[in-house]
């Protein structure tokens, strides 16, 4: 509550001014106006509010600057509030569309099937051409790193490269990692596969990057990747059967029938073969080759013929061994080739395969092959 103290004509007035806050002097009732009954002076005291020149009559609910200036901290906040909701949408948006936004500034390793080589019977050897890039502006030494591969969730490789690497800041590298693969997980796999009518499978690759020195506060770091790549078929060979064409003085011809599976959809090429075959205790009782190109069609299966030599000697002493064992006689069979391939992952490799087993085999596979 303010009291208002008026002085006209010697007279002296004085009145309440509710909700009022006098800032500055009161200004004196306008001239030729003396003796105004105080009623009226209430309508003519105004106060200046400040430098901005408003001016507030006495009214019910009428505001003073002291109000606005209250009022000046919450439109503060409010607005700190409004830019802080639009830098978190911001953050947001961002965020989803990239939910690891310095992926791009990690070490990544990218890996692929090579080459494939010396294949055998149990074991073949691959090479995987792997790439190690750092995008950081500082290099990274490396004493070490694992490797594993798996096809649709099956492990065929895991191994372990323990030469020391430098991948100089912002750069990168081609290493290439051997690995030996069982043949009997590549078969389980691929049989799999080709029940579903699939010629591709899932390749999943990870390396472990082993550090000299903690690297972004890490001895090591785990990098993966995985990719859709065509499912490699090895060519699978069986002794189907054998005969004597010639038998000679000196030298008897055997022709050895064995067949050859292709389950690839791209043809082979077998390209100057060689065999050889030991029976029982003599080691390499027939021997033989073949000059040029013997071409396996894609997804066949083939008899092929292979002509053999082999010494009237070797054959007596043959005799001699089918007398005490009968067609129980071990044999195992040798057959050394390079392929060509349409497939750059299978073109030029040594395939070396070793087959066992005893006569009898032979011949109850050829008795089938005669009633297909």
């Amino acid at each position: 509550m303010v009291v208002v103290l008026m002085i006209a004509n010697g007279s002296c007035h004085c009145f309440d001014a509710p909700f009022l806050k006098i800032h500055t002097k009161t200004k004196m009732p306008p001239a030729g106006r003396v003796g105004l009954p105080a009623d009226e002076i209430r309508t003519h005291i105004r106060v200046a509010a400040g430098q901005k020149r408003q001016e507030c009559f006495l009214r019910w609910g009428c505001k003073s600057t002291d109000t606005m200036k209250q009022r000046k901290p919450f439109k503060l906040i409010i607005i700190l509030l409004i830019l802080a909701g639009i830098g978190l949408g911001v953050w947001y948006f961002f965020k989803k569309s990239d939910r690891n936004p310095v992926s791009g500034l990690k070490p990544r390793v990218e890996m692929s099937v090579g080459r494939i080589s010396d294949i055998t019977d149990s074991t073949l050897k691959m090479e995987l051409k792997t790439l190690v890039h750092n995008p950081l502006p500082v290099g990274m030494r490396l004493k070490a790193l694992h490797y594993m591969v798996q096809m649709n969730g099956r492990t065929v490789v895991e191994d372990r490269y323990g030469e020391p690497l430098e991948v100089k800041a912002a750069d990168s590298s081609v290493l290439t990692l051997p690995a030996k693969v069982k043949i009997r997980n590549l078969r389980m796999e691929g049989d799999e596969e080709a029940a579903k009518g699939e010629d591709s499978a899932d390749y999943h690759f990870q390396t472990v990057l082993h550090f000299e020195k903690a690297f972004l506060g890490k001895d090591s770091l785990v990098l993966e990747m995985d990719k859709r790549l065509p499912l490699y078929r090895l060519p699978m060979m069986k002794m189907a059967g054998y005969d004597f064409k010639k038998l000679g003085l000196k030298e008897s011809d055997i022709v050895v029938k064995v067949e050859v599976t292709n389950l690839n959809p791209f043809s082979l090429e077998f390209q100057n073969p060689t065999y050889a075959m030991d029976l029982g205790k003599q080691k390499r009782f027939a021997e033989g080759a073949v000059t040029g190109i013997t071409k396996v069609k894609s997804k066949s299966k083939d008899v092929y013929e292979i002509p053999l030599s082999v010494s009237l000697g070797k054959v007596i002493k043959a005799g001699a061994q089918m007398i005490g064992q009968g067609k129980e006689l071990p044999f195992t069979f040798y057959f050394k080739s390079k392929i060509k391939s349409e497939s750059d992952v299978l073109d030029n490799s040594d395939i070396n395969l070793v087959m066992n087993g005893e006569l009898k085999d032979i011949e109850t596979f050829q008795q089938n092959l005669q009633r297909k």
